[in-house]
């Protein structure tokens, strides 16, 4: 029987025969990326520069990529990876969207994105694929987390590679049994004023806090926000959390007439003992900064009892992608169990990969890795764990924050 080459499969690999020689190889088409051998994607990638966007705000997770990042995927792949720090995502959507309009030509190669900013990229058709399905580690990853993103359906125009879920982080020295519920939260900050607040809506933390209060109203509860947007769940729900929010307002840092406008100040004011409690999507993050000597090694994490927000980080790549081929290869490095679990070793975290899908042998390089005090367990994590609502909950309630407690 004679295999005949599906045409674009064939006119790829071509093509980019003719022009191996070139720093940047011509322009693939994601049904071609599908259709070649993932060897001669790779082959074809080698040689290549990649450039990629990602959030600035954390020092050291920029310093593990362009050291240790860097050096894997030159040594493994041959790809040299140039990293381009951003201070807010949406930036680069905007810049995409200019792009788009105006026909200039583009400079980014993959894009650290999810929730809003997918979104709004979906919207005005900014991102090369779909080509998520065609990386051979996506398999790794399970179904839920590659869907949706904030309620927006994926597609196969962004990957997921890095979980997240809210913690909370306190001293035990200066607290001995955090509250673990909203109505304990209310009270522990009645009886201790000043001390306790959160970041400044739009910060994407102090955003992810007011959700939780959102989600665990009385008679309400997180499985009433999964799916579309509900208007009537939102306004069930919505109207005591943001009495709620009135209520302890007072009690909060400063009596709530300002807040940390980041997490990196709210973490400022727990080292420096102005506050008792800080916060974060990364569960590693109070272990950390143990390690860096910033905060106390007394310090532990927590998550309410009732649950926190977990949810994926994604990585897509600009229509406009001059290497999309390399593009591709290093997003699945970036999702391969490697890449996993040398991040969770230098940086902390929890695996996204669950590990009954791992190989025997990276299972237990998994298992091998040491506790860190501060940061809870899977099992723990996982017992505990609500998935993200509709993006559209998340823009109408920090509209009403800002009108209806902020400006109260």
């Amino acid at each position: 029987m004679i295999h005949r080459t599906p045409w674009y499969a064939a006119a790829l690999l071509a093509t980019l025969a003719a022009c191996e020689s070139r720093a940047v190889p011509p322009p693939l088409a994601p049904a071609a990326l599908a259709a070649a051998p993932w060897t001669e994607v790779e082959r074809q990638a080698r040689g290549t520069t990649v450039t990629m966007a990602m959030w600035a705000g954390d020092e050291a997770r920029n310093r593990f990529f362009r050291d240790a990042v860097a050096r894997t995927v030159e040594q493994q792949l041959g790809l040299a990876l140039r990293i381009v720090p951003v201070a807010d995502v949406a930036d680069i959507v905007n810049k995409l969207l200019t792009e788009r309009t105006a026909g200039a030509r583009g400079s980014i190669d993959v894009l650290w994105v999810n929730g809003e900013n997918f979104r709004t990229a979906r919207q005005g058709d900014v991102l090369w694929g779909p080509f998520a399905d065609a990386l051979p580690n996506s398999r790794l990853y399970a179904d839920d987390a590659r869907a949706t993103d904030f309620g927006t359906p994926t597609e196969g125009y962004e990957a997921p590679w890095e979980a997240a879920q809210f913690v909370f982080a306190y001293d035990t020295r200066r607290v001995s049994e955090p509250p673990r519920t909203l109505a304990a939260l209310e009270d522990w900050m009645a009886h201790h004023p000043g001390r306790f607040t959160y970041p400044a809506i739009p910060d994407f933390t102090g955003s992810a806090f007011i959700r939780h209060v959102l989600f665990h109203q009385p008679g309400v509860g997180a499985q009433r926000f999964a799916g579309p947007f509900d208007e009537q769940v939102y306004a069930t729900g919505s109207a005591g959390a943001l009495a709620w929010l009135r209520r302890v307002r007072p009690s909060l840092w400063r009596r709530g007439e300002t807040y940390p406008a980041t997490p990196a100040d709210l973490n400022r004011l727990f080292a420096n003992g102005e506050v008792d409690f800080t916060m974060s999507y990364g569960p590693g993050f109070a272990s950390e900064r143990i390690a860096r000597g910033e905060f106390p090694d007394t310090t532990r994490t927590f998550v309410l009892d009732e649950g926190t927000i977990a949810n994926y980080s994604f990585l897509a790549i600009p229509f406009d992608a001059p290497n999309p081929g390399g593009a591709a290869v290093l997003i699945n490095a970036l999702l391969s169990p490697q890449h996993a679990l040398d991040k969770l070793v230098a940086l902390g975290g929890i695996l996204p990969i669950a590990p009954d899908r791992l190989s025997a042998s990276d299972r237990a390089r998994y298992l091998a890795i040491p506790a860190a005090a501060a940061t809870l367990s899977f099992e723990v994590l996982a017992a505990h764990r609500i998935p993200e609502a509709d993006v559209h909950y998340l823009l109408q309630f920090e509209r009403d924050w800002r009108r209806e407690v902020l400006q109260q």
